[in-house]
């Protein structure tokens, strides 16, 4: 189980982040900035971590459906959202060590979304005591070969050209139309233009995005594992998916039906109700991930 969740520390001469999931925020001091994070609910702790273009209303379903079960703590990754610290993703998993520290968390559950999914298992691997179970939603592995390339390339290093010449809107507008952005419709669709509206691209000026998590990272892992994304990614997200499973000792994989790349937004429920079930009985398997 993971551990209690403690008082969100003395108070802050900065006034506090606007919330963006009717939780309650605090800003996080990562010494060359502050992070943004928010607290919902009561119950064992799951930190969220969210992926790239993103910020912490992605969880915004995930917070709704799942907070009288579990604490909640979303942040804003350093270089997104309302964060202040630059984007550096190497100090990622200082950062989630210094949240944990001022939480008083002593064991908890962690949630990594795509790009954050390298930082979850680095974080995993160097605080193994403190990581209750790892949750990997459609993440990239290091080293996997891309059959289908296409589908899942990021032309990061057009990205940033286009930022750095001031053409933010039209990185913006190429990126909405990739597949990794697709399937969103109703209220997730407001949440994911919200937030893409939002990105203002400091992370692609900051150099390049930091390395994905390798397979003998994840053959290295010793709490349970459940990777997770929609069975319309991209072929080779939910080939990585697959491989996670069968690497880590204690892995399994679930596809949600008719999801993409942005399950937890475009099918919530059938997302909730699989994450749920992994986090009460980690050990146990997860549900089908079926949308009802």
């Amino acid at each position: 189980m993971a551990g209690p969740v403690g008082t969100l520390g003395c108070a802050h001469t900065m006034t506090p982040p606007d919330a963006r999931l009717d939780g309650e925020t605090f800003w996080l001091d990562v010494g060359d900035g502050h992070l943004a994070v928010e607290q919902i609910g009561s119950g064992p702790a799951v930190v969220l971590l969210h992926g790239w273009t993103l910020d912490r209303r992605m969880w915004t379903l995930q917070a709704r459906a799942l907070a009288s079960r579990f604490t909640l703590i979303a942040l804003d990754r350093r270089g997104f959202g309302q964060s202040t610290a630059p984007a550096d993703r190497l100090r990622e998993v200082d950062d989630l060590a210094r949240l944990a520290d001022r939480l008083g968390l002593a064991r908890f559950h962690l949630v990594g979304m795509s790009q954050a999914g390298a930082t979850a298992i680095a974080f995993a691997q160097q605080h193994r005591a403190r990581v209750a179970s790892l949750v990997l939603q459609g993440i990239s592995i290091a080293g996997l070969p891309d059959h289908s390339n296409a589908s899942d390339n990021i032309p990061l290093a057009d990205y940033a050209d286009l930022v750095r010449l001031g053409a933010l809107d039209s990185m913006k507008r190429h990126w909405s139309g990739h597949a990794l952005m697709a399937g969103l419709s109703g209220k997730a669709a407001e949440i994911g233009a919200a937030m893409l509206a939002d990105y203002d691209g400091r992370d692609l000026l900051a150099g390049p995005a930091g390395p994905s998590a390798r397979l003998d990272s994840v053959a290295g892992l010793t709490m349970p594992v459940l990777a997770i994304t929609g069975d319309e990614d991209t072929p080779w997200r939910r080939s990585v998916t697959q491989t996670l499973a069968r690497t880590a000792p204690l892995g399994q994989a679930r596809f949600v039906r008719g999801a993409g790349h942005l399950c937890n937004l475009s099918h919530a429920p059938a997302y909730n109700t699989a994450v749920s079930a992994f986090l009460a009985r980690p050990l146990l398997p997860v549900p089908d991930a079926v949308n009802d």
